[in-house]
């Protein structure tokens, strides 16, 4: 490692995860990440963990009252803040702030940045893009390094204990694809306690048992990932006992919950976090349906589907969120296309923040090559995500050898009819090759570019399958 990349790195640090990087059963790692926390973005963090506890104790979450200040603050200094606020009585009726959507941190992102903002440290997290539109969320390591002490905390509340010491490895990140980065690092807001992304996909490995040796000789206090690796891990046979499972990205179905948890013995904890806000909720430990809000900055509304006004508790709606850390992408009711309810008092876990229950989440989706073998849909959404001029897609499995890609292109792309053909031929390839012998893909150019969260994965044809059956 080198100290660019970790400003904070120690010597002591180095030689810990330089154990892992040389390990006889390391994966074939592919890529050198850092935490590029210095000293100033350690002070903020720490500073932010400090109120979050406090909050925490003292069950003091944002409300529209509260949550005035943070508008104020960015009133004068971005564009989009005063063009949202121009001309409403907003401080008397915080319900007449018109909503901030997908839409408009795609196409008036600099805006949205406010300008007296240092962008020299500007990381750009595209979203995963399966749920809608991928956006490019601009963000800064001081707020992605709140990760730590929001993620030790949900942890905690299930009496895990992280480990501070290079000695210790806190969590190794698992996912299964045919391609990803696969990379070690240190943490210094966790006193350079390692941290690894592996891909459980056999290309990743030397030999077939190196997987398993590796989690043994390392062994992680928790296991991270979306629930297609759990599930995958658990197909392979893979044998560890983690302290917990930390399940995100997708919908973890209460079945699949359940079956983790007997498999890896351990409590599973699911959680609701997206590139542009980060960390959000965690599940409740006395009712797991549940998820408490984790952050003590932001503002949680849910609104009507029908006439978008704040709904009461125990009524279904879209979730809308105001608030953040981020100092590039702060949110003013930002709609996050997610549906859920939202309930207030005092739970039984000790954590009294509001809970809320998802109704509509990033259900896992699985296709089926002709063999029988399984694709991540993540390796499709890299296939896509890398032309510049796809703004959205959808793609669909409709029989056992044939898929729908459906594709929303930027009207604004200068591109001859020849060219695009050329495009759409090497995107059908490279998609067959990915889905194996016998698929066939049929590209089209007519999905709807309406700023929507849209289900990007359908498999029809395993659906009709598992009906039949």
């Amino acid at each position: 490692m080198d100290s660019k990349r970790t400003p904070l790195l120690r010597e002591e640090w180095n030689l810990e995860i330089q154990k892992m990087f040389e390990s006889h059963f390391a994966p074939q790692w592919n890529a050198n990440i850092g935490d590029r926390i210095g000293e100033e973005e350690f002070q903020f963090v720490k500073c932010f963990q400090k109120d979050l506890e406090f909050a925490k104790e003292h069950s003091l979450y944002q409300t529209k009252e509260s949550i005035l200040s943070f508008i104020e603050t960015y009133q004068s200094t971005s564009t989009f803040f005063r063009n949202q606020l121009e001309g409403i009585h907003w401080k008397q009726n915080f319900e007449s702030i018109p909503f901030t959507s997908r839409d408009d941190l795609q196409s008036k992102i600099t805006d949205i940045i406010p300008n007296d903002t240092n962008l020299n440290e500007m990381v750009i997290n595209p979203t995963s893009g399966t749920t809608g539109k991928p956006i490019l969320a601009p963000n800064h390591p001081k707020a992605i390094g709140c990760y730590v002490p929001l993620i030790e905390y949900s942890v905690k509340k299930y009496g895990v204990t992280p480990v501070h010491s290079p000695k210790s490895t806190f969590a190794i990140q698992l996912c299964y694809q045919e391609n990803t980065i696969v990379y070690a690092t240190c943490h210094s807001l966790a006193g350079g306690a390692k941290f690894a992304k592996i891909n459980i996909h056999p290309n990743s490995w030397k030999n077939p048992s190196d997987l398993q040796n590796f989690l043994i000789e390392f062994s992680p206090q928790i296991l991270t990932g979306d629930p297609y690796a759990f599930e995958s891990t658990m197909k392979m046979g893979i044998k560890y006992k983690p302290e917990a499972i930390h399940s995100t990205a997708l919908e973890l179905t209460p079945a699949l919950r359940k079956n983790l948890s007997e498999y890896f013995q351990c409590p599973v904890i699911n959680f609701y976090s997206l590139n542009e806000t980060g960390p959000i909720a965690y599940s409740c430990p006395k009712n797991p349906e549940w998820m408490h809000l984790l952050p003590h900055d932001l503002y949680v509304e849910v609104i009507s589907n029908e006439t978008f006004t704040p709904l009461p508790t125990g009524n279904i709606g879209e979730i809308v969120l105001t608030g953040g850390r981020n100092p590039y992408l702060p949110l003013l009711r930002y709609r996050t296309g997610d549906q859920g309810e939202i309930q207030y008092g005092t739970c039984e876990c000790g954590d009294h923040f509001p809970r809320l229950r998802l109704l509509s989440g990033r259900k896992p989706v699985y296709f089926q090559k002709p063999n029988g073998e399984t694709v991540n849909p993540i390796d499709v959404a890299r296939i896509l995500r890398k032309n510049p001029f796809i703004y959205q897609f959808q793609v669909e499995q409709v029989t056992e050898v044939r898929w729908e890609c459906r594709l929303s292109l930027s009207d604004t792309i200068e591109m001859s009819e020849s060219s695009l053909e050329k495009e759409k031929t090497k995107i059908k390839e490279e998609l067959e090759s990915l889905f194996g012998e016998g698929s066939h893909v049929c590209i089209s150019t007519n999905f709807p570019l309406d700023g929507k969260k849209q289900i990007v994965f359908i498999n029809s044809y395993l659906s009709q399958k598992e009906s039949k059956s």
